[in-house]
């Protein structure tokens, strides 16, 4: 049984005799509503039974949502809620008489489950990181009267919760898995070339990578673009062009990929499984235009945030002038014990030389040092570089849940993708999970 907890100073001392009535969970789910909740104490009649019942949340220590229950019958009462992975755990300051459910849990809980499709207690599930010291430390919690919001700090990425792996974000599934100089014009000349549209972060997902043909002026000594005057939109593209046969190409492509994404991008009803299946249509288009782009002059990249709001204007904020490599990105990932909990992140290796990528469009990576654009080498590659670029390229793992995580995820990466640990020396070891139980005793 779970033992005394002392509270924040609005919560009391639980005894630790106390009995806890238990409701089964949906481990999955976790969320009780208030038809489970009918199967364990009868329903009052009447609606007037559920008028005028209110809670407040008073606190959140130590694996103890405490509740302040006020039904309508003028009584005042604490719950005590804790959740395991298939249990809610409920206590009530009246004892609850018989060991059954008692009148005060039920409203309490009812009221919880009023206004949504439940209460989503997966909220208040984060074993290991209970008591006080861990939760300040790992833990951004949010108490509001009526809903508990509980996230991984930042600082952490996201953290392995044990039982339910990655709840909020899941990663991926896994399966079995030299640039050349370009050719300038004379300064100040009118020019035409292409530009890779693409959006990052929380933008992402409105629309994948497209290759935009534009106009523009370049520098004096001919080097650069330092003025776009228009995008040729690619439904606006002529049927014949009067360009060079590569131009043509470029062209047939950019018009292509417009074609297959515009439409998916302003759907109000996004349909997910075309979206996935457009995305390998699209990375190997993308495979297909690259090694047209290597020799391009004047190729740049565009943030685009959304595809509707394309305008034929381009923004010069957001245009950077990039080249392309054929060369492909590896991902290498190194586990790191800090003592009492161990984290993972992935480097992304071009050639011998390790890049560091803050922003994450679909399909590409961007060494920003050098301006250069690759293309991933694999979907996979590409859909797990995403979850952890997301996720601030960071994945906590409790040593108490190191055995666990091991399990669930790494022996799979490592299966799959050059995996290292780095000793207390900093000197780095293949991964190897015998090793790392022997190394840090956990």
């Amino acid at each position: 049984m779970i033992m005394a907890i002392k509270k924040r100073k609005d919560a009391v001392i639980i005894p630790s005799d106390m009995f806890f009535y238990i409701i089964p969970l949906i481990p999955s789910r976790q969320r009780l509503t208030r038809e489970d909740l009918a199967t364990h104490y009868e329903p009052p009649k009447g609606r007037k039974a559920y008028m005028g019942n209110h809670y407040k949340l008073i606190s959140f220590e130590n694996s103890i949502l405490t509740v302040q229950v006020h039904p309508s019958d003028g009584s005042e009462n604490h719950l005590y809620l804790h959740v395991e992975l298939d249990e809610l755990h409920v206590a009530c300051t009246c004892g609850m008489p018989d060991d059954k459910l008692c009148y005060h849990a039920f409203i309490g809980l009812h009221s919880m489950c009023w206004l949504t499709e439940g209460f989503n207690f997966q909220e208040i599930y984060w074993p290991g990181y209970y008591d006080s010291a861990k939760a300040k430390k790992f833990l951004e919690i949010e108490l509001g009267k009526e809903r508990i919001n509980i996230s991984a700090n930042p600082d952490f990425g996201t953290l392995y919760r044990s039982g339910l792996k990655f709840p909020d974000d899941q990663p991926p599934a896994l399966s079995n898995p030299t640039d050349r100089v370009l050719t300038l014009k004379p300064g100040e000349t009118a020019v035409y070339s292409y530009a890779l549209c693409f959006a990052t972060g929380r933008f992402r997902n409105r629309h994948f990578p497209l290759l935009l043909p534009f106009f523009g002026i370049t520098s004096k000594d001919g080097s650069k673009v330092v003025s776009f005057t228009k995008f040729i939109l690619p439904d606006k593209l002529p049927v014949k062009s009067n360009g060079h046969q590569l131009q043509q190409q470029l062209d047939s492509y950019s018009k292509t990929l417009y074609g297959i994404v515009r439409p998916l991008s302003l759907a109000e009803n996004r349909d997910w499984t075309a979206w996935d299946s457009t995305k390998h249509i699209v990375f190997k288009m993308w495979q297909e235009i690259l090694p047209l782009l290597i020799d391009y002059p004047y190729n740049q990249s565009y943030h685009l945030y959304w595809l509707k709001y394309l305008r034929e204007r381009p923004m010069k904020t957001l245009m950077q002038g990039c080249r392309y490599s054929l060369e492909r990105p590896s991902l290498t990932f190194n586990l790191t014990y800090h003592k009492h909990y161990f984290t993972l992140m992935v480097d992304i290796i071009i050639g011998s030389k390790a890049i560091k990528v803050e922003h994450k469009p679909h399909l590409f990576v961007f060494d920003e040092e050098t301006n250069t654009c690759f293309l991933m080498n694999t979907l996979q590659d590409d859909e797990l570089l995403i979850w952890m670029t997301d996720n601030n390229n960071k994945i906590t793992i409790l040593a108490e849940h190191f055995h666990e995580f091991d399990k669930d995820f790494l022996r799979q990466l490592s299966d799959k993708y050059s995996v290292f640990f780095s000793e207390r020396s900093g000197k780095r070891i293949a991964y190897d999970c015998n090793l790392v139980k022997s190394i840090t005793g956990v």
